[in-house]
């Protein structure tokens, strides 16, 4: 393939770990990708090549999961490329799994695991970022998010939240939190209007002078049209 994009084997990879029976979102707290079964957290840490800035980024991940794999694509002259027993042998020392990304001339994505990671012994568990990115994969409520994208297109679970209220008080307001929850919005409804963080959010004295009534702005309806597809 030409011009091969980090996004490019996001695909092939979440489609081998589905099949291992992982959930599988992109993009998830700086992982590119996140893959949980039964409480087994998978990263995997895709580049176009295989670097040292990527196998820095593995060690840290290590410190999240219990297991880190690196997937980049398979070298022109696959296994017969010198570089690969290198690569294998130095992910075997670090406990980091090694996957390899080849297409086929008609652009289908195959993943080879050379090497299958071990629970890294050295780092010492970060067990509050670790609790953060499964937090983040739980909550998102599908996989809009393709890993090794750029960021400005990344939609957090907290952003899903924000626009699933703008969409009902686009449809139905304005309206107090109360009742952006009570018609199908995020439970934490009270905190995304109040706080107002993605700055999406006008508001106005309710009639009874004590609850606040709410309506999303131009800024609100233009990222409900550009994340549209995504939701």
């Amino acid at each position: 393939m030409e011009k091969l994009l980090e996004s490019d084997l996001y695909g092939p990879v979440r489609s081998y770990l589905e099949g291992l029976g992982y959930d599988v979102k992109g993009e998830v707290k700086d992982c590119d990708v996140a893959a949980v079964r039964d409480g087994e957290l998978i990263v995997v840490e895709l580049k176009r090549g295989f670097t040292l800035e990527l196998v820095f980024q593995a060690m840290d991940r290590q410190r999240v999961a219990d297991g880190v794999y690196v997937a980049v694509p398979l070298p022109k002259r696959g296994y017969m490329d010198p570089r690969v027993p290198e690569m294998r042998s130095l992910c075997r020392r670090l406990e980091l799994g090694l996957i390899f990304v080849g297409f086929t001339s008609r652009g289908a994505g195959q993943v080879d695991v050379a090497v299958h990671p071990k629970e890294a012994s050295a780092p010492r568990r970060d067990k509050k970022r670790r609790m953060a990115v499964l937090r983040e994969h739980g909550d998102r409520t599908g996989s809009a998010n393709t890993g090794g994208v750029s960021r400005k297109k990344i939609l957090t679970a907290y952003k899903e939240q924000a626009l699933l209220a703008v969409r009902i008080l686009r449809d139905r307001g304005p309206l107090t939190a109360a009742d952006v929850k009570k018609l199908g919005g995020p439970p934490n409804a009270a905190v995304i209007l109040g706080r107002n963080a993605l700055g999406w959010f006008d508001r106005t004295p309710g009639p009874d002078g004590r609850r606040y009534l709410y309506a999303p702005n131009e800024k609100a309806l233009a990222a409900l049209e550009e994340y549209g597809h995504l939701l």
